[in-house]
């Protein structure tokens, strides 16, 4: 910027703050091309007595003289505000710096190039960000700055060159009643040179590096050659119980004899003097050219909570550098001596500051059944809202094509799918077991199955889209596989998704909510789900290779997917005693997409007589059985049986009935079922159900608890000559259900 247009800002900028009633004088300092000082002289608000005497008790004056600073960005960038030298620094809000400089507030919580550009005027903005300085000013001289209502508020830390990531928790976590330090391993980087000097980037781990012993592994690691980055320490030391810090301590340290000082003030003296010996025998028979960074935070007690934490515990992280060259005489050898400067503490990436972000709820565990894109993207919601994974499992790799949309992006070499998603969940505090299994076949082992759900797995959930697995997991003993199993899955390519979360003790099983699906789609369902336009389709992955997918964009999966997600887990939250379905379809044409839910009773399970099959009747079905009994009272009636059957786990599903035609003959003593136009609306059934269910026998009511009748066993045996089993005669009494079915003596 010219010198003529920064003076035209300078000048617009005090023509607005002279009318700002709180604003006693204003003026030019300085202007050069890129920068102009100015001065605001503001009244500041305090009891009048206060006012008579000169001052506040802390040290604020009726009249306070701000500095301003316009920058090279103005007006793009807010102008910057510092107090004089001699302010109280033992007040909130101001941020670190060395006390031979003038202290700068901090005005606003958030962005303050936002808070300038809120109103869009110009005017506006120095109208908005003068007023705050006097407020400021207001709360710092009644020491209203911040109370214990909203909590105490940690030094102001944000921007600062230097920066520490450290699980907040875990090491509060560390804090005994008696005084203490530990060290905990830290990972460094250098990065930009600034005022002389590089800055860096800490990463402590939640383990513990060792302090003394020469046997010990030493904690400090240059790190390759190629790199600027290696291994250091972040001491962690904190105060005995009694040492509470009740004031805000002026964040000035300079030097390691001003650190030392501070920890004299809140209670780590000692600690603070012991953590420096130790050092010094660390490197006593050591050397070493490269100059180590090493971060030490002090845990100080303060008198109530922190905003926004559970704990009354206040983080504050320094950093200094040592160097051991040979022939050294110090620790401190390193360009920067005994220098000590402030450092921005970040949380750790935990589910806890996750879920604080994502203000969701704390989810009971999960186990993931299927590492594709569906599988992926379901684990990256879970885990990115602090979910806990406990578990990923898939038996295939991760290949190129999967690329298309997948959750993960990775260099073309093949790896097991399980084992890229647990090294990518890692990064978001998970810690899952990875198994490269097959699910159909792990499901039988109890070491297996460990592995798939660990102890703590409250939901299994299955995104593998394999009828087979499907089956394996309905199957699985309530006793063998504790957790509630569900299943997420997409259909329609990618236009609709349906959620099932079993019943307690597995019924309804996976199984049982699929067939329950199958009986009540809507006639848009229907068609995404059963018609071949929007099924699978062979793509070419290579020369002589295919993959048969569901072609879809990345966009159109992962927007289905998070939606199915937020359905999974309020099921799971839900964990009701009865089964549930959520389907959600979207619109032909926009992304707007409609959810139904059905809550699904526990099945009736019935042994079938003649062979080792059981039935499961659906409660609805049971209920329109009992209804069309009260419909013919005094003679028996019946129908036709609708549902699925499977020969791996014996297993016949009843999830819908067809009426008796009207050529049906009911009587006090028997029932037969007619035939006119039975084959057109079993056929009929049997295609709207996406050829999924199947007439899979017939039922008929007795007016007296008498089970199978010898006129129902010959039928039996008939029904069986002419169709291959199973075909079941389902015979309900008044107060129970028998099954018979015949099978010829192999």
């Amino acid at each position: 910027m010219a010198l003529a247009d920064m003076r035209r800002q300078a000048e617009h900028f005090l023509r607005v703050a002279h009318d700002i009633p709180q604003c006693t004088g204003c003026g030019l300092v300085a202007v050069g091309d890129d920068v102009a000082t100015l001065f605001l002289n503001l009244a500041v608000e305090m009891p009048t007595h206060w006012q008579a005497q000169g001052s506040a008790p802390n040290g604020v004056l009726p009249t306070e003289r701000v500095e301003v600073v316009l920058g090279r960005d103005y007006p793009w960038r807010c102008p910057s505000f510092s107090l004089r030298k001699d302010f109280p620094r033992d007040l909130a809000h101001l941020t670190p710096g060395s006390a031979t400089l003038n202290p700068s507030p901090c005005l606003v919580d958030g962005n303050l190039d936002e808070f300038f550009h809120q109103h869009g005027l110009l005017e506006l903005g120095i109208g908005a960000i003068v007023n705050q300085m006097g407020i400021w000013l207001g709360r710092a001289a009644i020491g209203n700055l911040m109370n214990a209502e909203q909590g105490w508020e940690p030094v102001m830390r944000q921007g600062l060159p230097d920066r520490l990531v450290i699980d907040a928790d875990f090491a509060r976590g560390q804090v005994t009643n008696r005084s203490g330090c530990v060290w905990l391993a830290t990972k460094y980087m250098r990065s930009d040179v600034i005022d002389g000097r590089p800055s860096y980037l800490l990463a402590a781990h939640n383990e513990f590096a060792a302090a003394v012993g020469d046997m010990a592994p030493f904690p400090f690691d240059p790190g390759g050659e190629t790199r600027y980055s290696g291994i250091t320490v972040t001491a962690l030391m904190w105060p005995a119980t009694g040492a509470v810090t009740k004031h805000v301590l002026g964040e000035t340290i300079e030097t390691l004899d001003d650190l030392a000082r501070r920890a004299g003030e809140i209670g780590c003296g000692r600690e603070f003097k012991t953590f420096l010996d130790r050092l010094e025998r660390r490197w006593q028979r050591r050397r070493s050219e490269t100059v180590f960074p090493v971060a030490v935070v002090f845990c100080v007690r303060r008198p109530f909570p922190l905003m926004g934490r559970d704990s009354a515990v206040e983080m504050l992280p320094y950093l200094f550098e040592i160097k051991v060259p040979e022939q050294r005489r110090s620790l401190f050898g390193g360009p920067r001596g005994k220098g000590v400067v402030p450092v921005e503490q970040l949380d750790r990436t935990t589910p806890k500051l996750l879920r604080t972000l994502s203000a969701a709820p704390q989810y009971r565990p999960f186990s993931l059944i299927g590492c594709g894109s569906v599988g992926s993207k379901v684990a990256m919601h879970l885990a990115r809202a602090g979910g806990d994974i406990r578990a990923v499992s898939d038996s295939r790799d991760l290949r190129p094509h999967n690329m298309a949309r997948h959750a993960l992006a990775r260099p073309p070499l093949p790896w097991p799918k399980a084992f890229e998603l647990a090294d990518e969940l890692s990064h978001l505090g998970q810690q899952p077991v990875a198994s490269v299994v097959d699910v159909v076949k792990a499901l039988r082992t109890p070491q297996d199955r460990l592995r798939i759900a660990p102890p703590g797995t409250a939901t299994l959930v299955n995104s593998t889209a394999s009828k087979l697995a499907r089956q394996a997991l309905s199957m699985v003993a309530p006793a063998d596989l504790p957790a509630r199993v569900a299943e997420v899955a997409l259909f329609g390519r990618g236009r609709g998704a349906f959620v099932y979360h079993e019943g307690a003790d597995r019924n309804p099983s996976l199984a049982d909510l699929h067939a329950v699906l199958c009986a009540n789609v809507t006639a848009k369902e229907r068609r995404l789900l059963f018609d071949p336009e929007f099924g699978l389709a062979q793509i070419q992955i290579g020369e002589g290779c295919g993959s048969l997918t569901m072609p879809m964009t990345d966009a159109r999966l992962s927007a289905m997917t998070a939606m199915a997600t937020e359905e999974l887990v309020q099921l799971a939250a839900n964990n009701a005693a009865d089964g549930d379905i959520a389907v959600g379809v979207t619109a032909p044409d926009s992304p707007s997409t409609t959810w139904r839910r059905l809550t699904v009773p526990a099945f009736i399970e019935i042994r079938v007589e003649g062979g080792d099959w059981t039935l499961r009747l659906a409660a609805r079905v049971a209920g329109m059985i009992r209804d069309d009994i009260a419909n013919y009272p005094g003679v028996e009636t019946g129908g036709l049986l609708i549902g699925s059957c499977s020969s791996l786990v014996k297993t016949v599903t009843v999830v819908d009935l067809i009426e008796a035609p009207e050529d049906s003959r009911r009587t006090p003593t028997l029932f037969v079922l007619g035939t006119r136009g039975m084959k057109g609306r079993i056929d009929a059934r049997f295609e709207d159900s996406g050829r999924s269910l199947l007439d899979v026998g017939t039922w008929h009511s007795h007016l007296a608890e008498q089970g199978p009748s010898p006129t129902d066993r010959t039928t039996a045996r008939q029904v069986a000559a002419e169709r291959s089993p199973p075909a079941i005669l389902l015979i309900a009494t008044p107060t129970t259900y028998h099954a018979i079915m015949h099978q010829e003596a192999r």
